[in-house]
């Protein structure tokens, strides 16, 4: 994939992932426990692969998270856009889950309580999983080094919902009213943010309108 030339902003598309197993069967899935994408989150991927080949905005770069249904994604990107493999970015994985990977919703509900980021930002998901001010450094930090790798380039970097939260309130300090859902940011969705050598700004978000084409 060519690199385009736009001066010296630096473009991290965070796209989320596809549609999984484990959203279907309303379970937390980590990078221990889950089973990939759909049938349906393949065919949401080449729709994607279909628009981001279509942007004037040609990414040059291709990372994405460990997690089998990001991967997966990612692959498929990687073969619609004739780029080679995807780097796998281990810092931009979904938030830690703990004791709570693998769980349904409502038995993690029933073994841990419900999880309030913001009025307990300390307070890990469960057992051996991080808390949301320990996710949020983490993702700005993640941000830090793509910026620093890609400065001047754009990259597109498959993740998560929660990932994709967390670095917009590292970055910019505010985050959408709905959190950690499958509904906000939607599969597939295209989170861009440009640094213009001085800041970061949110150029689009949740820009899914490619689901939305016959």
């Amino acid at each position: 994939m060519e690199h385009s030339a736009h001066g010296s902003s630096t473009h991290v598309l965070l796209v989320r992932h596809a549609q999984s197993h484990a959203s279907v069967k309303k379970l937390i899935a980590g990078s221990r426990s889950c089973r990939g994408l759909t049938e349906r989150g393949r065919e949401q991927a080449a729709r994607l692969t279909a628009r981001l080949a279509a942007e004037r905005l040609r990414p040059h770069a291709l990372l994405t998270s460990p997690v089998r249904r990001a991967r997966e994604t990612a692959d498929i990107l990687a073969r619609g856009l004739r780029v080679g493999a995807p780097d796998v970015e281990r810092e931009v994985r979904e938030l830690d889950f703990g004791a709570a990977d693998g769980l349904s919703v409502e038995e993690h509900l029933r073994r841990h309580g419900s999880f309030d980021m913001t009025a307990d930002p300390d307070r890990p998901f469960a057992p051996g999983g991080e808390t949301w001010n320990q996710f949020r450094i983490r993702a700005g930090r993640a941000a830090d080094t793509l910026l620093s790798r890609h400065r001047g380039g754009s990259a597109v970097v498959v993740c998560h919902a929660g990932l994709i939260v967390a670095v917009m309130s590292a970055l910019l300090d505010v985050v959408p009213q709905t959190l950690f859902t499958d509904a906000t940011p939607a599969v597939t969705s295209i989170n861009e943010f440009v640094h213009d050598g001085t800041r970061w700004r949110l150029g689009r978000f949740d820009d899914a309108r490619h689901l939305d084409e016959a």
